[in-house]
């Protein structure tokens, strides 16, 4: 038996590792529904086994110390128990249950990710349970020292997130633009009209699309003042007039940090347990919820600092020993809030309350005559009431009336009945929910209650209870709850670095080495994989939710089955059914904490797979029986027959995954002989969202490198006059290629498309009467470039053919012609050159700046060519034949134009930088743009 459990453990290991680099999908034949795997050779197996022994075999070395007996060792069968909890990748590659139970296959998909990094935290648990592995030198470590290295690793954590998505084009968005439009007009025309900062473009500097000003009523002036609060602007203007967007994203991502560590102070001299408090850092600091919001120009972080600020400031110790610096601090944080957002007005007023009462005497004296004699306190409310007046004349002076809400007219955005909604929503919605992408704050609820139980501890849940729901009454009150174009829970985010300290009181009440304690890591590290989920997958496009009731990201994790079915949604569903639906998810969750808590075991490897069989058990339980509660009106279900991708498409490669399982009846085959079934269709009215750029039917299809059959079948409604097809690779651009056609009733036109690169819009288009005249669209591979030999290239947002050979663009703000393409100033550009197969001819690219002197280079791979380009005459450079026929290029302009500011009389006001063009062929004439 002492051997049995570690073979078991191997076998269940390499199992997982073999299945993970499989891909199952499934695709609707003539027979039906037909679900398949694509998995690597069979001996991979073997393989894979032996790297889980030789894990195994790592964990018994370390099982080995020097100065211990095998008496003192704990026992390998014990150290490799949570690996048993990779079972759940193996449940969808079974016969029969995945297709009974479809929610399964989710595991098949990227949610597999997040169970590797959460047993693969679980098994080092285990081992720094058992004393196998130790932080010493850290423990020798001072507080200060501990102190910045939680600064700078939560500063790196917003950093590198800000540097992914701000690179995306995802951020600034939403509001972001509008606040800093105020910061430029503070900085350049020193006031707070709006109008010419818009009219002069200020904004292209971080934000290439046209921006109108948000106002919804002028002032007294007449003049064009944002609806938007100017504490953030006000505070952001030095750093931006310094260094721009880059700055001030770099002191908000700095302001975030600090309020994080403060917090961590504050919960240590708290609770004088360190372990827990780093446990509760890392679950605010390195999660989705509050780590998106550190880089966005939103006035959340900076109110999360004036809160924390507050707190510190105001520790209820010996208060009659420290001096009045502390308390006029507090005062101005304060007073800050409402400055920063009219939301958080009554969240100061409750702040103002929790200062006052720290205040008090302990003497039986009431508590108004003891403030009455107690000059901090008068500072205090001095300083807010001063605040308070300038805000509400700020608001008289501008729009001629003291009221906050002056600047939105007569539109009304709160609402005590929006709380129904929005309350519980930014709590559990599944797109916007602070539990539905970071489920580790759910210790927070119950860190309060172990605080109030622990009286040293009571009056601080109060205050925190008191002040957080402040801020989730008034947000939870907007109509727009949600917080707009914004990261899950944005509007309370301000709030979040509040709960530190019962999150780390949760966790210090659990006992060392239990399933609770197992638990909580579990839930800590599955919130981790989400956030990395979101920022990493789909270039963070996952952060844009529709508002439609259904995740992003749960649409990600299950493209084949409605996983979002399982999960609240406040926007999809009325308050009440969603209620109920949050209610049946935390009845769950309570009878999971009471089988924990029952679980007596203190063996860390015991406890961790009971942790994570209550997991699994839990969620399993949600699934068979959420379906049996009310849920009208339902939600949008998966069309198999109309997905826009397949996952058996994106990752097929013959050489890395060879064989194939296909199920009912469950026989084996190679992979190549699945390829002609992954067909992809649309027929009318199938896919009802919204359409980025209208094609026929909104058939969007995203196909991976290959060669593919497009077939297009004509109803009895076929034009007379016939008409122009078009089809169209980029979600913007003009169309890649078009065809004129002369369709008949029940005809099938075909034609043949070849891919050498990666796109993920394509689709056909064609006025109205050509779109009622299709029945279907219906692309068939008929072979497909293996996934380790695709180019590895950034999105194609728009393609163009000249001749035989294929520019793909990456970039939105490329402009493709009939005989050209302008590359826009200013920028660097990356171009993918494709030519056909055989091309052996020599590609030249001719190029001029438009009338005026500017400087270009041209790179791929380790060639790097410059010119200096002189107004009138064309250059030209001849492109390097590199392996393959697919040449990634990257175009730097240093300057650029506008047309009309050359020519008045034309309407155009792209800033371009330089036209090219393929040279011509000798004695073939010049195009012009």
């Amino acid at each position: 038996m002492s051997s049995l459990i570690p073979m078991l453990a191997c076998g269940v290991t390499g199992l997982a590792l073999y299945v993970t680099r499989g891909v199952l999908d499934q695709t609707v034949t003539s027979d039906g529904v037909v679900r398949f795997a694509m998995l690597p050779p069979w001996q991979a197996l073997v393989g894979f086994i032996c790297f889980a022994a030789l894990v195994l075999l790592g964990i018994d070395h370390l099982n080995a110390p020097r100065g211990t007996t095998a008496a003192t060792r704990p026992r390998l069968r014990e150290l490799v128990l949570p690996l048993f909890a990779l079972i759940v990748l193996l449940l969808p590659f079974l016969p029969v249950l995945p297709d009974r139970w479809p929610a399964l296959q989710a595991l098949a998909g990227p949610l597999g990710a997040v169970v590797w990094l959460s047993v693969a935290a679980l098994q080092v648990w285990v081992l720094w349970q058992s004393r196998l592995i130790t932080a010493r030198p850290i423990e020798q470590w001072r507080l200060s020292t501990i102190t910045v290295v939680l600064f700078l690793v939560t500063m790196a954590a917003g950093g590198l997130v800000a540097i992914k998505l701000t690179s995306s084009g995802l951020f600034p968005s939403g509001d972001e633009p509008h606040y800093l439009v105020i910061a430029q007009s503070l900085w350049r025309d020193g006031d707070l009209k709006i109008q010419n900062n818009h009219q002069r473009g200020d904004y292209r500097e971080y934000y290439e699309p046209d921006l109108d000003p948000h106002y919804l009523t002028r002032g007294t002036d007449r003049e064009i003042y944002s609806i938007h609060p100017i504490g953030i602007s006000v505070l952001l203007t030095p750093v931006y007039a310094l260094g721009g967007y880059r700055a001030v994203v770099t002191v908000l991502i700095a302001m975030g940090a600090l309020t994080v560590v403060l917090a961590w102070r504050w919960a240590l001299a708290s609770l004088n347990a360190p372990g827990a408090v780093t446990f509760a850092w890392a679950a605010i600091a390195l999660t989705a919820p509050y780590l998106l919001n550190t880089f966005t120009v939103y006035p959340e972080i900076a109110a999360g600092l004036a809160v924390m600020l507050t707190f510190i400031l105001t520790q209820p110790r010996d208060p009659d020993r420290r001096g009045l610096g502390p308390w006029v601090g507090s005062g101005i944080a304060i007073a800050s809030l409402p400055w920063l957002s009219t939301k958080y007005a009554p969240m100061s007023a409750v702040l103002l309350l929790v200062v006052l009462y720290r205040l008090r005497k302990r003497e039986p004296a009431s508590l108004w005559p003891s403030l009455l004699r107690n000059s901090k306190a008068w500072a205090v409310v001095a300083i807010y009431a001063i605040s308070l007046t300038a805000w509400f004349a700020f608001f008289y002076v501008y729009w001629g009336t003291p009221l906050p809400m002056a600047p939105y007219g007569t539109m009304t955005q709160t609402s005590p009945i929006n709380l129904r909604r929005g309350a519980p929503g930014l709590l559990f919605d599944q797109e916007y929910g602070l539990l539905a992408v970071a489920p580790v704050y759910i210790l927070a609820g119950t860190g309060l209650w172990h605080m109030w139980r622990a009286g040293t501890l009571r009056r601080q849940a109060v205050e925190i209870t008191v002040i957080f729901l402040a801020l989730l009454g008034t947000v939870g009150a907007f109509g727009i709850w949600w917080g707009g174009s914004a990261a899950p829970s944005r509007p309370i985010a301000s709030g979040l670095p509040l709960l530190l300290l019962p999150i780390a009181a949760a966790f210090r009440a659990a006992p060392v080495g239990s399933a609770r304690r197992a638990a909580q890591h579990l839930l800590l590290w599955i919130s981790f994989g989400i956030g990395v989920t979101l920022v990493i997958a789909q270039d963070g496009l996952l952060l844009n939710n529709a508002r439609d009731g259904t995740s992003a990201l749960l649409e990600f994790w299950s493209p084949r089955w409605e996983l979002w079915t399982l999960a609240p949604t406040f926007i999809g569903h009325p308050w009440t059914i969603a209620l109920l639906h949050t209610a049946w998810w935390l009845a769950i969750a309570f009878a999971a904490t009471f089988v924990l808590a029952r679980a007596r075991t203190t063996r860390a490897g015991w406890s961790a797979l009971v942790a994570a069989a209550t997991l699994v058990v839990g969620l399993i339980t949600i699934a068979i029986t959420l379906p049996y509660l009310p849920a009208q009106p339902p939600l949008p279900r998966v069309d198999l027959s109309a997905r826009s991708r397949l996952s058996a498409l994106d990752g097929f490669d013959a050489h890395a995954r060879p064989a194939s399982m296909i199920y009912d009846p469950l026989h084996r085959g190679a992979a190549t002989e699945v390829v002609p079934q992954l067909t992809l269709a649309v027929r009318p009215l199938q896919r009802t969202d919204r359409q980025p750029l209208r094609v026929v039917h909104n058939g969007r299809f995203s196909l991976p490198a290959g060669t593919y059959t497009i077939e297009v079948r004509f109803n009895e409604h076929a034009p007379q006059q016939g008409g122009p097809l078009a089809l169209q690779v980029g979600r913007v651009g003009p169309p890649f290629q078009s065809w004129s056609i002369q369709p008949q009733p029940g005809q099938v036109w075909r034609t043949p498309l070849r891919l050498p690169v990666n796109a993920s819009f394509v689709g056909l288009r064609g006025p109205v009467e050509m779109e009622r005249a299709i029945d279907a669209v219906t692309i068939t591979p008929i072979a497909v470039v293996d996934a380790g030999a695709r180019p590895i290239l950034p999105t194609v947002l728009s393609a163009a053919a000249y001749g035989a050979i294929s520019f793909f663009f990456h970039d939105e703000w490329m402009y493709p012609e009939p005989n050209g393409f302008w590359v826009p100033g200013r920028r660097r550009a990356q171009v993918t050159v494709a030519l056909p197969p055989g091309h052996t001819a020599p590609v030249v690219l001719r190029f001029h700046g438009g009338g005026q002197p500017n400087h270009v280079t041209f790179t791929t791979f380790d060639w790097r060519r410059d010119f200096s380009l002189v107004p009138g005459e064309a250059a030209e450079v001849e492109l390097p034949m590199v392996n393959g026929t697919v040449i990634p290029l990257t175009v730097t302009v240093d300057d650029g134009f506008y047309p009309k500011q050359l020519d008045p009389a034309s309407t155009d006001e792209r800033f371009l930088g330089i036209w090219i063009e393929l040279a011509p062929a000798a004695g073939a004439p010049v195009t012009k743009p």
